[in-house]
């Protein structure tokens, strides 16, 4: 029996309670036999070692992560809960997990105050397992760097690989990369050591035994069975994105590379996740997979630069210039509209007379050619790039 165990255990015994013990992402470390009245919460947690994504989300509600003292909790009838008292779990001035008990009858303070004690104690436990994790993320970050930054024919190394049966592929992959951005100049600078902390924080709510987390100095990387539900996913982004706030960072896009089922299509399907992430940030949407990209898929591999706007079209970069925002809309307008121009000068609110000028004006730096043949398609080509580039 583990020391976690032992203390859910004699905790229990002392106070006729049901005791559960969780991480930080609520997934049970310990739980004491039965005692008294039982839920459909208790049940989950008992049978299937995980809470449901509601009851993950009515948890944190009450921002347990950062409660100094116990949190009450009333029962909840639609997740058909009894009520609890919470007791974050801190050590060395760093959230480990929480203890609950079943709040029916409710806890006297004395009850409350030996439950304390006791998570004092807990919690310093959890403290010195903690840092032989902190040592086990930095070799796993190590091995998904490896794994995704690697030169092309060149594996990792044997010792990188031994162990993980992950990358036996008996499951097809897929990589999942975040970046992150500051929000002002008041947060925490973005570097190897500060994104470490933040991923040491949430690598309780990864899809544990199928995924592997890791990080650069500006994303985390997380390589995970293609078969991982959604809602398994959602606890990792959210306890991600609260410890980015906590730094005043922002998450600045999420993409989804393609099934990998070897170590060559692994690393591509990284570069992949890198490139979505980048177009979900442009398109202001959460996640984007890259099966969703689009007309977008042509500029993967491509700078995002006005050089590659003139290559596509001769003097399609003098469009991201100030003074030519008009033509610029107007063109979008006009393409969009299939060529049709009443319909693309009313989706602007505009004359078709002052339509016909900005396009007219357009041929100053685009030539008299724009509209013809495979030219036209090169504009519409810079146009899409130059919305990205604009909103990168």
């Amino acid at each position: 029996m583990n020391d976690i165990q032992q203390h859910a255990d004699s905790l229990a015994d002392r106070l006729s309670r049901s005791i559960e013990i969780d991480d930080c992402g609520l997934r049970p470390l310990a739980l004491s036999e039965q005692y008294g009245d039982l839920d459909d919460v208790r049940v989950r947690s008992i049978l299937q070692r995980h809470s449901s994504p509601e009851v993950f989300e009515y948890a944190f509600s009450l921002d347990i992560a950062h409660a100094s003292g116990p949190v009450r909790y009333p029962p909840h009838p639609e997740l058909k809960t009894l009520p609890r008292v919470c007791i974050p779990l801190r050590a060395q001035g760093e959230l480990h997990g929480y203890l609950w008990l079943i709040d029916s009858p409710p806890l006297n303070e004395s009850d409350i105050a030996t439950a304390m004690e006791a998570g004092a104690d807990i919690a310093e436990l959890l403290h010195r397992q903690s840092q032989s994790t902190a040592t086990a993320l930095d070799q796993e970050t190590e091995l998904v760097s490896a794994l995704l930054r690697h030169p092309l024919g060149v594996e990792p190394s044997s010792d990188l690989l031994r162990d993980q049966p992950l990358l036996d592929f008996t499951t097809p992959l897929t990589v999942v990369t975040t970046r992150l951005r500051r929000s002002d100049d008041s947060a925490e600078p973005l570097a190897h050591s500060t994104v470490r902390g933040a991923v040491q924080e949430v690598v309780y709510a990864r899809p544990t035994g199928h995924s592997l987390l890791g990080h650069d100095d500006d994303g985390v990387h997380l390589i995970m069975n293609t078969d991982v539900p959604h809602a398994r996913q959602r606890p990792f982004r959210h306890a991600l994105q609260k410890a980015a706030q906590r730094r005043g960072w922002m998450l600045y896009g999420t993409g989804t590379g393609s099934a990998a089922s070897s170590l060559p299509e692994l690393r591509q399907s990284g570069e992949q996740s890198s490139y979505a992430a980048t177009v979900a940030h442009t398109r202001t949407v959460d996640q984007l997979g890259w099966d969703e990209l689009g007309a977008d898929i042509v500029f993967y591999g491509l700078p995002w630069t006005t050089n590659t706007l003139d290559i596509l079209f001769p003097g399609a970069s003098r469009l991201l210039e100030a003074g030519n925002t008009l033509i610029r809309e107007s063109l979008d307008a006009y393409f969009d509209c299939g060529g049709d121009t009443r319909r693309a000068a009313a989706r602007l609110a505009i004359h078709r007379t002052t339509l016909y000028y900005r396009l007219d004006r357009a041929r100053e730096f685009l030539g008299p050619e724009w509209q013809q043949g495979e030219r036209r398609y090169g504009l519409q080509s810079a146009l899409r790039l130059a919305m990205l580039i604009r909103n990168s």
